[in-house]
């Protein structure tokens, strides 16, 4: 049974690689960032040591109070009991509530925020949250379908060290009719609203079939990295981070450190509780140099659809970055001031670790 105080987490790992947010920002350097909140994963390694205003932005209050939970955790804790106290691997093997509780006691969240997680928590018993987000449960479901299917070989894919190995793997060995079989059942707009959406799924606008649309994207992820280093992959059949190689860029040491650096070098770190576009407008004229959109776009229709770029304009600076991923359905926006330079980061959205996402980057140019 979903205990209570998680009906309103949708996520806690992540459903995004940020991967390639972080290489930009470690090359751009911007000092004002306004990002999704998502589960915090998305936005806390935009964090960096020349920013000054990081704004996460979310309309569900639990959700940036598990990026609030991030941040303080990231000040305050070593790159080690970070990783014991989310529950990424290695520690995920080992029962770390006792430590867990004593380390909750004593970080310096608002009040609201360490309120809500003693109530988590409490009903845990103090076991890593990592997973108890309605997303991360679906893929759950999912992956107990998969093993079901593919029987005790179902995590051969995730054997391979070496792309090439692995990409003869799927070409000769892989059991592709029961995989297409378990998409075709699996991978549908009826299916994925029951389990997930609950009446809210996306309005395809892509090309072709949702089984095309997944198929697709799943073997673009594994011909183009290896699934053992795929939190995404990892989800989808074990229905965890299965091992080290699995964790998210926030559990990558680089990106701890950088993270870590930023917030002591005084990053004024922001929980804004509001739509999108009412953040932006919230925040002083012309001062964003990037902002991350997540998914959200895709949601948009009519009006705000067509307009929400040109109402992001006012609080861009002149050479800012928006990134935006779109899920089944690309927004058709006015795109007047932005210049599409998706192209020069081929190579690292080639492999990003989930492909469901069709992700662009726009520079605002103004007029």
């Amino acid at each position: 049974m979903v205990k209570k105080y998680f009906s309103d987490l949708n996520y806690t790992l992540g459903n995004e690689d940020t991967t390639l947010e972080y290489e930009l920002i470690k090359k751009l350097k911007p000092k004002n960032i306004l990002s999704i909140a998502g589960s915090g994963s998305r936005v806390v390694p935009l964090i960096h040591k020349g920013a000054q205003n990081v704004y996460c932005v979310d309309v569900s209050k639990p959700q940036l109070f598990i990026t609030e939970l991030r941040k303080v955790t990231i000040e305050t804790l070593s790159f080690q009991d970070y990783l014991a106290f989310w529950g990424f691997p290695p520690y995920a093997a080992y029962d770390y509530a006792i430590k867990r509780r004593e380390i909750f006691k004593n970080l310096d969240l608002s009040f609201e925020c360490k309120d809500y997680f003693l109530k988590v928590f409490g009903e845990m018993q103090w076991e890593s949250i990592l997973y108890m987000g309605k997303w991360e449960r679906t893929f759950a479901v999912f992956a107990k379908v998969v093993q079901k299917f593919f029987g005790k070989e179902f995590d051969q894919l995730f054997k391979f060290h070496n792309l090439s190995d692995q990409i003869h793997y799927y070409n000769n060995q892989f059991p592709m009719k029961k995989w297409k079989t378990l998409l075709f059942i699996l991978g549908n707009k009826s299916v994925f609203n029951a389990l997930l959406y609950k009446g809210d799924f996306i309005k395809m606008n892509q090309p072709g079939t949702h089984f095309n649309y997944y198929f697709n994207a799943y073997e673009s992820l594994i011909t183009h990295s290896l699934a053992r280093e795929s939190f995404f992959m990892n989800l989808c059949f074990f229905g965890k981070l299965d091992h080290e190689d699995a964790n998210t860029i926030e559990a990558k040491e680089e990106c701890f450190n950088n993270m870590k650096a930023g917030i002591a070098k005084g990053a004024n770190i922001s929980y804004v509780n509001s739509d999108l576009l009412s953040a932006a407008k919230s925040v002083p004229e012309g001062s964003l140099d990037f902002i991350s959109l997540s998914d959200v776009p895709s949601y948009f229709g009519g009006d705000l659809e067509r307009d929400y770029m040109q109402d992001l304009r006012p609080s861009l600076k002149k050479g800012g970055i928006v990134v935006l991923r779109s899920y089944l359905r690309v927004p058709e926006s006015n795109l007047d001031g932005f210049v599409d330079i998706t192209p020069k980061y081929g190579e690292i959205l080639a492999k990003e670790k989930v492909q469901m996402y069709i992700v662009q980057v726009f520079e605002y140019v103004g007029e």
